[in-house]
């Protein structure tokens, strides 16, 4: 029978040719200015219109749950107390191989375009952050899929800790699972590099609660949703800082309690405090994905607060994020 959705490990392998030299150790990143992106932003670009500020903010929307992440981890390396919103320093790497359709960037700027990207170093993008004027104390590398390229989070922390930055810059990164690089032989010794960094926490985005909510998601095969949890737990193994992402959003039918218990079991089973290190995902409307919306969409927009009642009534508010 011939696979439903997109093929993640073909797509991945070929866009990770694409968007990585390793020879001059660089990576294809996104030019932001002149995309539909740009219209979603709060402030303009900067780094000659490559990189973005994001203000990350603990306040979600009135009803949803703060969002600690990644100030509370941040804030912990900072030696500071969790401040309301901290601003970061975000490069995009320019390739995914799913299509989510709440994605905030524009799906042109996920195929490795290089009319839409340019290469540069983990060393230059880490001199222009220092350069800003007003310097965050996060760099956020994100996409994209930097997952792709995991040379990519080795290279940013040796840069800042060579250029005496590292007490003062906490580096955090997406993951959207769905490359086993790390895990495999050779990745080993990369994983177990980027874990010995206390100034890295890596938020690893889960695209869906089960198969179906998955594949509604990415257009991937539901198959990938195992995938996700398979490489999950290979980070869990390992000493790297990891949180997740978890999306409340899937295909219409009944907002089932099961659901929700379902996941908090597959994430107790991979480790005890993954519950606890998940954060609910809300997805709101913005300019690049109004035009993805279709009529299951919008009531998946819906439906995300009544799985929420359910998560809330299972996950007890913590204080603080592990």
């Amino acid at each position: 029978m011939k696979q439903r959705g997109l093929n993640t490990i073909q797509r991945d392998a070929d866009l990770r040719r694409r968007v990585l030299d390793p020879v001059t150790r660089s990576v294809l990143v996104s030019q932001i200015n002149g995309t539909a992106q740009q219209k979603d932003l709060s402030a303009p670009t900067n780094c000659d219109g490559i990189g973005r500020i994001r203000h990350f903010r603990q306040h979600v929307v009135a009803g949803w749950p703060t969002n600690p992440l990644p100030i509370f981890p941040a804030s912990r390396w900072l030696g500071v107390d969790p401040p309301p919103e901290m601003m970061a320093q975000v490069y995009q790497l320019a390739a995914c191989a799913w299509r989510c359709w709440y994605c905030y960037v524009p799906f042109a700027s996920l195929r490795a375009d290089p009319s839409k990207s340019v290469w540069k170093t983990a060393d230059a993008l880490v001199d222009a952050y220092l350069a800003l004027e007003e310097r965050p104390p996060i760099i956020d590398l994100s996409g994209g899929s930097p997952d792709l390229v995991p040379e990519w989070i080795a290279w940013t922390l040796q840069a800042v800790e060579m250029k005496g930055a590292a007490r003062t810059t906490f580096v955090w990164s997406d993951d959207n699972l769905s490359s086993t690089r790390l895990l495999e032989k050779d990745g080993r010794s990369l994983l177990d590099a980027i874990a010995t960094y206390p100034n890295y926490g890596r938020a690893c985005c889960l695209k869906g609660f089960d198969g179906a909510s998955f594949a509604f998601n990415t257009r991937a095969h539901p198959d990938g949703f195992e995938r996700q949890l398979e490489i999950l737990s290979g980070y869990a193994r390992s000493e790297m800082n990891i949180y997740i992402y978890l999306p409340l959003v899937g295909p219409a039918g009944p907002c089932s309690r099961s659901q929700i218990e379902a996941i908090l079991e597959r994430l107790t089973a991979i480790r005890v405090d993954l519950p606890a290190r998940t954060v609910p995902l809300y997805i709101g409307r913005f300019h690049t994905m109004v035009d993805r919306l279709d009529t299951q969409r919008d009531m998946a927009l819906e439906r995300q607060w009544e799985l929420l009642h359910h998560w809330q009534r299972m996950v007890p508010a913590l204080a603080q994020i592990p």
